[in-house]
């Protein structure tokens, strides 16, 4: 494909059969206009409200960055993950109409980097380092993974009128064994992570003729759960196998992807043969061109669904933060006053799942928002436990907040608005007796002003024991005046017991006489010797 110029596949016809339009895949003026509300409203709830937690709480050393406005402004996105020669450049191809700019198709592993799909007036490809630094576009993010990512990323321009409405992102393809994992320079199942997080689908393309699963492309399938309703699976080229290996690679693919994603529910597969050649085996037509209709279909519904799958990923992301919170909170609770942090630090990473059901059983959660034990140990040990903050009140509170009426509000009639004058939920209750309680409603467990308040005080006291050593020391007049008026408190405290040791004496019988007299006569010795 020459740059600049029309691409020569751009007036083939179609053969991968497409649905008729219909209402949902075309949101209209008024749909258009809601998404726009919807994500005007979401903009403001995150910069106003969440994202001053997240900094807070330092978030994003832990999960993800912070949410941009290029993010949530972005259209919805696709990514299609596989193996090597399955088919992905083909397969969208066959979605967008028409070949994009700077791909490549071959039975070897051809293409050897990410490649995002945008919708251009002019074709041309824009690498990795000057598109991670547009505002406009969604892929600032990436920058985190350094400069040897940022040269194995492209975005490519293509005036499609599918891309119009969503974007595509194509993957290098996946071999097996070590040698391209330890050649690459980034984490690349850790980069796949970070595009499926912000996809509104993950394609997973499957060779009816290769279906083992390398060790790479399993630790990519297993860093996706928690995002089992994004993923569908695509068995591609069905069409060069027969009936009886078809519905035999049907059952084994359904068995492996349940057994890697760990879910009892079945991940939807369509099969088909994505490319425009005739088909080879044509007993299951019919599947395939139902299987093909039903994918695209979902595919052009995903612009109509955008509004909706925003707010699900802001309400999973404030759960999730809520939580983040709360765990930093209580580690900051259960950390010493003065010395003996790094083995306690220690302590706690060794035992975070008891830690975590310690922070559920204390406030309430689910455990199905905590994060991965394990990720979050390895960010443990990096991090500064002398900058674990304080859990707050308002923090929690605000977060409730979002979740029971700021949320529900911006979603409008996609979700019902939720009126600022109904009442409390039960969280919000427990949350504000809880405050109550406390009797500091702004703070919910804050050891480090007990620390303060207990040094401060240890500190007077030892100041004005060292004044009082030092006037002591020098002999000031007005120590020894207060000396002199001890001594003679004394005095009169010794006179007052021998006057009534004397009159008790006077008054007893002959036998208790010598007895009264002896105590009276002990009882000045006992008090000048105090």
């Amino acid at each position: 494909v020459t740059r600049g110029a029309p691409s020569p596949a751009k007036s083939r016809e179609l053969k991968m059969p497409m649905p008729t339009p219909t209402n949902k895949t075309s949101p209209g003026k008024d749909g258009a206009s809601d998404v726009r509300r919807v994500v005007q409203n979401l903009k403001s709830i995150n910069k106003d409200h969440l994202r001053a937690i997240e900094e807070h709480y330092s978030f994003d050393q832990f999960h993800h960055d912070s949410i941009t406005d290029a993010e949530l402004e972005a259209k919805p996105m696709i990514l299609v993950v596989g193996q090597y020669s399955t088919g992905k450049t083909t397969f969208i191809n066959q979605i967008i109409g028409q070949e994009y700019e700077g791909c490549h198709v071959g039975p070897e592993p051809t293409t050897d980097r990410f490649m995002a799909c945008c919708y251009g007036e002019d074709q041309k490809v824009i690498q990795g380092n000057a598109i991670s630094v547009q505002r406009n576009l969604p892929f600032n993010g990436l920058t985190r993974f350094g400069q040897g990512f940022l040269n194995k990323f492209s975005a490519s321009f293509t005036p499609s009128k599918m891309l119009k409405s969503v974007t595509v992102v194509d993957t290098p393809g996946i071999l097996s064994g070590e040698k391209q994992r330890l050649n690459r320079n980034y984490d690349f199942s850790s980069v796949c992570r970070w595009f499926a997080e912000r996809a509104d689908m993950v394609l997973l393309l499957f060779d009816a003729h290769k279906l083992d699963i390398s060790d790479e492309f399993k630790e990519i399938i297993m860093s996706l759960r928690g995002l089992d309703n994004k993923v569908r699976c695509v068995l591609n080229k069905a069409d060069q196998i027969d009936s009886e290996r078809l519905v035999r690679v049907y059952g084994a693919l359904l068995f492996n992807i349940g057994k890697i994603l760990q879910t009892p529910e079945v991940v939807r597969v369509f099969i088909g043969s994505f490319w425009d050649k005739p088909l080879q085996h044509s007993d299951h037509k019919a599947i395939f061109d139902r299987d093909a209709q039903s994918l695209m279909k979902e595919i052009e519904g995903l612009p109509a669904d955008a509004a909706s799958r925003k707010v699900d990923e802001m309400v999973k992301r404030v759960r999730l933060v809520k939580v983040h919170a709360c765990i930093l909170g209580h580690l900051r609770s259960k950390m010493p006053w003065f010395w003996g942090s790094e083995a306690r630090k220690e302590q706690i990473i060794d035992n975070l799942d008891i830690i975590f059901d310690e922070v559920q059983q204390k406030y309430g959660l689910s455990a199905g928002d905590f994060p991965k034990t394990e990720e979050f140990a390895t960010c443990l040990k990096t991090f500064d436990f002398r900058k674990l903050p304080t859990l707050e009140y308002s923090a929690l509170e605000t977060l409730q907040e979002l979740l029971d009426k700021k949320i529900p509000a911006a979603m409008g009639k996609h979700g019902g608005a939720f009126d600022e004058d109904d009442e409390m939920t039960e969280e919000h209750k427990r949350l504000a007796d809880a405050a109550a309680k406390d009797g500091k409603p702004g703070l919910l467990e804050d050891p480090a002003i007990a620390y303060v308040g207990l040094i401060v005080v240890m500190v007077l006291l030892m100041l004005g024991m060292a004044v009082l050593m030092t006037l002591v020391y020098v002999k000031h007049p007005a120590v020894v005046g207060l000396g002199k008026q001890i001594v003679g408190l004394g005095a009169q405290i010794r006179n007052f017991l021998s006057a009534n040791a004397g009159a008790a004496s006077a008054g007893a019988g002959a036998g208790a006489g010598a007895g009264a007299g002896m105590a009276a006569n002990a009882a000045p010795g006992v008090v000048g010797e105090l």
